[in-house]
């Protein structure tokens, strides 16, 4: 995985994350995150894509993107991730992100600014439902506890309702790229494709 944002490592065990919630509601020295290389290589694929992707990228917290992100098998990416327990609770403390390879910083640093940035900010909840969530911190040197997936999660689609699934994902992207392209042009307007204005030539008189 190439360096980005909203990707970090465990301090304590040196294992690559992506962080979901930067903090917890009511909880925040604690955050979750989502170690990559435990998930199924198509899943993990699905998450690298996701995260390394401009909507992502624009998002101040990667939960925003996931939740309206569609997986491989059809179904939600928050939502998938949340009920097969792969969201581990770690403390902000033991998670250093790493936006390229020459900055490290700790995410407790990061949420202070944040804070300090906007104070009224609020800080979402975790998907809850009778699926209980990952929500046991994980010690230093203990291993995360997912499960693990012989097959994909949720309930099997088929090939309409998952093209269809697919064509709205690709809606959304369409409508962010487009969003992205219109500050991109307010920021820099020489960019913007079309005729540009040049100045008018001065002929000399003939003498």
């Amino acid at each position: 995985m190439r360096n980005t944002k909203h990707v970090g490592k465990l301090a304590n065990t040196q294992k690559r994350v992506v962080v979901m919630f930067r903090e917890l509601p009511d909880d925040p020295k604690h955050c979750l995150v989502v170690d990559t290389d435990a998930l199924p290589d198509w899943m993990q694929d699905n998450v690298i894509n996701a995260v390394e992707a401009p909507g992502a990228q624009a998002s101040a917290n990667f939960y925003e993107y996931a939740e309206r992100t569609v997986l491989t098998d059809g179904t939600n990416m928050l939502q998938t991730l949340h009920k097969t327990g792969r969201l581990m609770k770690q403390e902000t403390d033991n998670v250093i992100m790493t936006p390229n390879a020459e900055v490290a910083v700790g995410l407790t640093e990061i949420n202070n600014i944040v804070r300090e940035q906007d104070a009224d900010a609020k800080v979402v909840s975790p998907p809850t439902d009778e699926t209980p969530m990952a929500g046991k911190e994980v010690k230093p040197g203990q291993a995360a506890e997912a499960p693990i997936l012989d097959a994909k999660p949720g309930e099997t689609l088929d090939d309409t309702q998952m093209a269809k699934n697919l064509l709205a994902q690709a809606k959304s992207f369409e409508s962010e790229a487009k969003n992205l392209k219109a500050q991109a042009y307010e920021l820099a307007p020489g960019l913007k494709p079309g005729p540009k204005k040049t100045d008018a030539k001065v002929t000399e008189p003939a003498e």
